[in-house]
């Protein structure tokens, strides 16, 4: 494990550390100056309070590529419940606790190597502020009322990664989908224009179906924009 007080972004570290390991490794930081999430957003992390980590692992070592991000989320939710929290995965890669932002996933493919990206609010003292991007956010502990150790949940996470992202592609999305919520309302960027959408599957491959305002069904990856309506 690499651990840090301040950086620019722990997948960045990362990717400079990879060039001379050969094992899976773990980049952990108290703060990130220039954190990123999806479509290059900021992501907010006052000093100490939240959990920021890149796990790297080498590609050769991944069952399924092409949903991994599924199988991270299905992580995050499986150690939240442990740790007595309801969690949902808000498709593509955040993680919400009653309907606000509670974690998010950014991953990356560097050569040999791939860069699995976590931010998870733990300490975060503020509850469902309106922030960036009209998201609400909050934190286990404006959830709980109780302090959450970083580190064990670096433990508790490498443990739990290190099962799901060796799940076949069936048995990740079937676990996805247990934890997905599909009544959010959406809404999808067509021709620079933002339509309303209804959510109703999630294709084997990861893609999202969804049925638009004017009764289009329409399949969807996850480098297409998808913002959330209000709840």
């Amino acid at each position: 494990m690499f651990k840090y007080d301040v950086v620019d972004s722990t997948n960045e570290i990362a990717k400079n550390i990879c060039a001379n390991q050969h094992k899976r490794f773990v980049v952990t930081a108290n703060i990130q100056t220039t954190g990123k999430g999806q479509y290059g957003r900021k992501w907010l992390s006052p000093s100490g309070e939240n959990f920021l980590a890149t796990f790297c692992v080498p590609q050769i070592e991944i069952t399924s590529d092409s949903l991994i991000s599924f199988a991270v989320a299905n992580a995050v939710c499986i150690i939240l419940k442990e740790c007595g929290f309801t969690s949902q995965c808000k498709w593509p890669n955040d993680i919400e606790i009653n309907s606000s932002k509670i974690a998010g996933i950014l991953t990356e493919k560097i050569n040999d190597w791939l860069l699995i990206g976590i931010g998870l609010n733990l300490n975060w003292p503020k509850k469902r502020s309106e922030l960036v991007n009209g998201k609400r956010y909050t934190s286990l502990y404006a959830e709980s009322g109780e302090k959450f150790n970083v580190n064990k949940f670096v433990s508790l996470l490498s443990k739990e990664l290190n099962s799901q992202i060796n799940k076949s592609t069936a048995e990740i999305l079937k676990l996805y989908k247990s934890f997905w919520n599909k009544k959010r309302n959406i809404e999808i960027l067509v021709d620079d224009v933002w339509i309303p959408a209804r959510q109703t599957g999630i294709d084997s491959e990861g893609a999202l179906i969804v049925e638009s305002v004017h009764g289009n069904i329409i399949k969807i990856n996850t480098s297409a924009r998808v913002r959330t309506n209000a709840v």
